[in-house]
């Protein structure tokens, strides 16, 4: 698997707000690479800084959060930054990027939250700010070509001050071919970074993968208080599952990734629907359907180990052909994909929600048995969960104290 088109395309769940799907995460990570590039990085360097700058806003909580940052100067912005750091270094392959993104809006010119200043500041945290800022600013205009000057001269007035005067030079050399600007609005731009970042570079494994989804899953479940278990309770689940049926060890870690980027596609929904304290209007609930779609579009291209995309997206598809968004009948739905609406059914009746308290087992069995009798669900699954009770129980109970602590 290559790491730059897994990141590419997960860190675009990122990017939703009220104006639709930005493209910031990789805007910015394109700027910041060609100034590494532009200064000389190694390509160790660079894949490290890319990295950073793909996710370096996934502290962020809310769309509300996010329409501030996209204001040029920020009077407060190290909060997400120190929750982004909470959340990678809890990741054994990624822990490395985490002071880069803790630090990424610290000023050149210090008193900042993290005590560093100047060259303290880590240089890939340094490039990222620089980047991130550039990238806001062209949001500003209609056609950035004709405000180039205008764009340059925000950024010059914060030169030595918030932003480190060597790179913002490099910024204003390598930006004075017009290619730099049509980088940043192109459909193309994705190929641009590729090119890039061309160096030869290792593709991946299932345990990188892994540790990618469990932290995506966190930047998920953290959107509500209701919910903040729920991808990796899913996860473990299916795993549970797919290891009562047989399924060899690498499917059931397959099965633990698909559940835990499942609800990937909620970044894509505003959060008063999530926690909304009652039924979901018509209008709001063809919103919230979409969320399962742009599971699917967002982890099609990250992987050819294993169908992710479908295991992880059909959660809401029916064996009867009545679910959403693909309307997929049961000959088209793998026993993986059954496995993971089984699991996240059951760990949504489980859960507390803002318009009900999490149901008993009794009220489960008898949800989750009419489903299966609607052709909804996938019966050997649904008896497998009714018939471990108190195993599922204590994997939920650990799962909820582990994350507690």
């Amino acid at each position: 698997m290559d790491i730059i088109e897994c990141f590419l395309n997960i860190s675009r769940s990122l990017d939703f707000t009220w104006n639709g799907l930005l493209h910031h995460h990789q805007r910015t990570s394109l700027i910041a690479a060609k100034i590494g590039k532009a200064i000389g990085l190694s390509d160790r360097g660079l894949l490290e800084l890319f990295q950073a700058a793909a996710i370096h806003d996934l502290g962020l909580g809310s769309w509300k959060e996010r329409s501030v940052l996209l204001s040029y100067e920020i009077e407060n912005p190290w909060e997400h930054c120190w929750r982004g750091h909470s959340l990678v270094n809890g990741i054994n392959s990624l822990n490395h990027l985490a002071k880069i993104i803790n630090s990424h809006h610290d000023h050149w010119s210090g008193n900042n939250p993290s005590g560093l200043n100047k060259n303290s500041i880590p240089l890939a945290s340094r490039i990222i700010h620089l980047a991130d800022r550039v990238d806001i600013l062209t949001y500003k205009y209609v056609n950035t070509l004709e405000n180039t000057d205008a764009i340059l001269n925000d950024i010059r007035r914060m030169k030595g001050k918030i932003f480190d005067p060597e790179l913002v030079s490099i910024l204003e050399e390598i930006s004075q071919k017009d290619s730099f600007w049509f980088d940043l609005v192109s459909p193309l731009g994705k190929e641009s970074l590729h090119q890039v970042l061309s160096f030869p570079h290792e593709h991946f494994g299932i345990d990188y993968l892994l540790d990618i989804a469990r932290l995506f899953a966190q930047v998920v479940d953290t959107k509500s208080p209701f919910t903040f278990y729920h991808s990796k309770g899913v996860a473990s689940i299916a795993k549970f599952l797919g290891q009562q049926l047989g399924m060899s060890s690498e499917v059931c870690i397959q099965l633990e990734i698909a559940g835990l980027l499942h609800d990937l596609g909620k970044m894509s929904v505003p959060m008063e629907l999530i926690e909304k304290p009652g039924k979901l209007s018509e209008q709001e609930f063809r919103i919230m359907k979409q969320h399962a779609y742009y599971t699917y579009w967002l982890l099609r291209p990250v992987t050819q180990l294993f169908p992710l995309a479908e295991w992880a997206s059909f959660h809401h598809e029916r064996l009867n052909g009545q679910g959403y968004p693909f309307g997929k009948t049961g000959d088209e739905l793998d026993m993986e994909a059954r496995l993971i609406a089984v699991s996240d059914v059951f760990v949504a009746l489980k859960e507390k929600r803002p318009y009900r308290s999490s149901m008993e087992w009794d009220q489960i069995a008898r949800v989750m048995n009419d489903m299966v009798s609607q052709e909804h669900l996938e019966g050997t699954a649904v008896a497998i969960v009714l018939d471990n009770r108190k195993k599922l129980d204590n994997i939920l109970e650990d799962l909820e104290h582990l994350l507690a602590g």
